[in-house]
């Protein structure tokens, strides 16, 4: 009995973590559909870079391809993580890239992997380029560094 009882206790664990609900651990299913703006603000690139000089953020650019899983999982997942999303949404202008929409975009940033985001300053220089699917805290991580690199506040003088 208290093997079915540790069964059922496990599995509910794993299932509230991997609940579509739940996009990162720790986050009230609430918390992760509250999202004021849209992740993903300019549809070309041009829009972004225009928007980048204005704003003097960098361009955050995901790009993905249509029956993707892992740009699934990336989007639902990691984007869907609500310190990722508010962090993405604040710190830097965003472009949605399609291996078939983009597809000229797509090439001249060299993409090999789906999906990819690259990370591009406001002088248009590749700051970062993450490929594949990569967690929500790696990813925390990464753009933290690409904001830095972005504002030059690593170089000392």
């Amino acid at each position: 009995m208290e093997r079915i009882v540790a069964g059922v206790i496990r599995w509910a664990v794993l299932a509230a973590i991997f609940s579509p609900t739940a996009k990162c651990l720790g986050d009230s299913p609430s918390a992760a559909t509250d999202h004021a703006k849209p992740l993903f603000k300019h549809h070309s690139y041009p829009d972004a870079w225009t928007a980048a000089q204005e704003s003097n953020k960098p361009i955050l650019v995901y790009v993905t391809m249509p029956q993707c899983p892992h740009c699934t999982k990336m989007l639902d997942g990691t984007y869907g993580c609500a310190e990722v999303s508010e962090m993405v949404t604040g710190s830097f202008e965003t472009l949605e890239a399609s291996r078939y929409t983009h597809a000229l975009l797509v090439e001249k940033l060299h993409i090999k992997w789906y999906p990819s985001t690259v990370l591009v300053g406001s002088n248009n220089k590749v700051l970062d380029m993450i490929e594949g699917y990569v967690d929500s805290e790696t990813f925390k991580r990464r753009l933290q560094l690409g904001i830095a690199s972005a504002n030059n506040s690593t170089q000392t003088r």
